[in-house]
Order: C-alpha cells, then structure tokens, then sequence
C-alpha cells in the first residue's frame, strides 16, 4: 500500500513550466550602419582561403593535404592568393615563406603541426591582399617573412634579460618594420602605377563667394608684401 501511494503522489506532482527567455524571442534591428558591417563581414567571409591539414597517407603516414577537394575552384581560390597559375611558382613561393616562420624547420626536418599552421596563415594573408601578378606575389610573400622576423625580433626583446640583446633584437626590429613600411609602399607604387590621386568629395562655396583650384599657400598671420 505505501509504494501505491508514494507513485500515486509521484504521478500527480506537476512540473512547472520552462520560463522562456523573451530577450532571445525578440528580434534586433540593426541600423545602416551595422548592416554595412555585417555585409562587409559575410564579404570577406566568403573569400576564404584554402587549408590544409594533417591526413593519413595510403602506407599510415601522414601527409599534409588540402581540406577541400581540389578542383577549378581551387585553382581559380590559388590564383586569386599567389598572383600566378603556375602551380611550381605556387608551391616555390610557399615554400620558401614557410620557412620564415619560426619552428617550422628544425635541423632540416619538418614539424608538420607548425607547417599546417603556418600555411593556413599564410594563405589566409595572400587571400587578403589578393596579389595580380607574379611581381606582387613575390613581393607579398616577401612582406610576410619580412613581417615574421620583426616579430620574432620583438619577442626575443621582451624574453631576454640582458640590455645589450635587447638593444640588439630592437635595433632588427625597427630595421625590418621600416623595410615592412617600404614594401607596402612599394606595393602601393606598383598597383597605381606610380600616380598619386586627389579626390575632392565636397566644395562649398559661400554666396558671393569663389572655388578657387590648384594650389593655396597660406601665411602664418602675416600681411602680404603688396599691401
């Protein structure tokens, strides 16, 4: 009798009902603004670049493999990252910018981890700057590695205890961000063509008043010589 009317008193206990969370039910509306973030997010978002990663070879071994099947999208994805069709071009400058990034390589063997890392960055940067030739595919590849030491550079800097290797690894440092600075402006240089521009989005002029364009050399306060 007492186990009936402990499941008697079980069945009829009622459970009280989940509380919903309104503020997850409630719609945000994003302003222009927002939108305008959002659009250039799922943008960049779809421009993805390749990656590779560790895989089982036939004999058990592992390899180093792309992700996705290759196909014309890779193709056209390896294009768009390294300025070229070529694929031996392609691999020669992969090569050689991996090797910039420390760890990869350690008495000429391989760490296939830190490779897998340093290709996926790599491929993630070029998908970025999306080089149009092979000159700034050269000249990419060069930025990163360029970009690597000065950061390895800054690290040894902040590990180090001793004021004269501090000095040392800053002296590099500041030796390879100005050559990063250089190379930018080089990119820059060799995209345009070498021509600067000037746009004027707005030019207001005051009734009575005159646009005046060229250049306008404004004194420091002082009277013209003329008057």
């Amino acid at each position: 009798m007492a186990k009936k009317k402990a499941n008697k008193s079980k069945s009829t206990t009622k459970k009280k009902p989940a509380k919903k969370n309104t503020k997850a039910l409630v719609k945000k509306e994003y302003t222009d603004e927002e939108k305008a973030r959002l659009a250039k997010y799922k943008e960049r978002k779809e421009r993805r670049a390749i990656k590779v990663k560790i895989a089982k070879s036939d004999s058990g071994e592992p390899q180093i493999t792309v992700e996705e099947p290759k196909g014309q999208l890779y193709e056209a994805q390896m294009l768009e990252a390294l300025g070229t069709p070529d694929s031996d071009l392609q691999m020669r400058l992969l090569d050689q910018v991996i090797h910039t990034f420390e760890g990869t390589v350690s008495n000429g063997v391989f760490d296939n981890d830190k490779v897998v890392a340093a290709y996926n960055s790599t491929m993630a940067v070029l998908t970025g700057i999306q080089p149009q030739d092979e000159i700034e595919a050269m000249l990419a590849v060069q930025m990163i590695g360029v970009h690597n030491m000065a950061m390895d550079y800054m690290a040894k800097a902040t590990r180090t205890d001793r004021v004269d290797f501090m000095g040392t690894y800053m002296n590099g440092a500041t030796k390879s961000l100005r050559t990063f600075a250089a190379q930018m402006e080089a990119l820059k240089k060799y995209r345009t063509g070498g021509q600067q521009k000037m746009i004027v989005e707005h030019v207001h002029v005051n009734e009575g008043g005159q646009a005046i364009v060229g250049n306008v050399n404004q004194g420091g306060g002082g009277k013209s010589k003329n008057n």
